[in-house]
């Protein structure tokens, strides 16, 4: 798509005006993708497909399925603006409303934090381990209910969507953010599962539920104060800083779930925590030396350092 400007002195968006031929799904897309990618936008494509996929209704596949489809001039007028939004570095999850997370759809607001792929591969970590560990209806918790806390609740993707896939899962969660505690709310009433997952407006792990959990998980803030420059402009203009930075040296939340989650846990109990790519070997000394045993470092899809695990003794 050319980034050359018109008569009027405007940058092109390389969509046909509406005097110009109509436009198949297909060939709008490589000029939109370069577009978006002209500004630093990462996969450009993808977020090219999903946007014009929320404007005619239809999912990325479809898209394909009808590539021949004529787009109306109505529909090129609200993909233009979509785009120009998305190559200002507007978040795609803010234009959409929401994410697709573990396959679930959760809405999305500004002011809190934006799940990420990454964490939507802790979740799945998390319930892989729990089948092993802590399977329903017998094993180690016979016919108990699963208990688990989370720190920073954010969206609440992580605790509705445990609770969605493990049915027997009650989760106490904390946040700071009244933005955040009311959007996971809507989230977990969205989803079925308000009266399981409790939301506490408090600082570090939830209040006391009653008894010993068999998880703790948290994607809690890690960034360094010294990375703040180096953030992209979708994390940097539109994440709020108190879910982004973790102290000094990132690692603030990791010494405090490491301090509070051993009273917490049931013996063999999981903790389990999304880290910065470059904390791997900070953070596993951490738990370590709170007594957490079997702590293991896992990579992300792009095989960076991305979760640490570890078991109460």
């Amino acid at each position: 798509m050319s980034d050359g400007r018109g008569s009027d002195g405007r940058v092109s968006d390389g969509l046909p005006e509406a005097t110009e031929p109509v436009w198949t799904l297909l060939e709008v897309l490589g000029p939109a993708a370069d577009y978006l990618a002209a500004t630093g936008v990462e996969n450009a494509r993808f977020d090219a497909e999903c946007l014009l996929g929320h404007v005619l209704g239809l999912s990325r596949l479809d898209i394909y399925l009808q590539y021949e489809r004529p787009l109306t001039a109505e529909d090129r007028a609200t993909f233009r603006t979509l785009l120009r939004r998305r190559r200002a570095r507007e978040p795609l999850q803010h234009i959409l409303g929401e994410v697709e997370f573990c396959g679930l759809t959760f809405g999305v607001k500004p002011g809190v934090f934006i799940p990420r792929s990454e964490t939507e591969l802790l979740a799945e970590r998390v319930l892989t381990r729990l089948a092993a560990e802590f399977p329903s209806g017998g094993g180690r918790l016979g016919n108990h209910p699963l208990r688990a806390l989370e720190l920073g609740v954010g969206s609440g993707v992580i605790a509705v969507s445990l609770a969605v896939k493990r049915p027997d899962l009650n989760i106490w969660t904390s946040d700071i953010a009244p933005a955040a505690l009311a959007l996971a709310a809507e989230n977990a009433k969205r989803h079925g599962m308000a009266a399981r997952v409790d939301l506490q407006a408090t600082d570090g792990l939830p209040r006391d539920n009653g008894g010993l959990v068999h998880l703790v998980v948290s994607n809690p803030p890690y960034v360094r104060l010294d990375e703040a420059p180096l953030l992209a402009p979708e994390v940097a203009d539109y994440d709020p800083p108190e879910s982004l930075f973790g102290g000094e040296d990132g690692l603030d939340f990791y010494r405090r779930l490491a301090a509070e989650a051993p009273a917490r846990l049931v013996p063999g109990g999981i903790l389990a925590m999304e880290i910065g790519a470059d904390q791997g070997e900070a953070v596993q000394a951490i738990v370590r030396a709170a007594g957490f045993v079997d702590v293991e470092l896992e990579q992300d899809y792009s095989r960076r350092d991305r979760f640490v695990f570890a078991h109460r003794a």
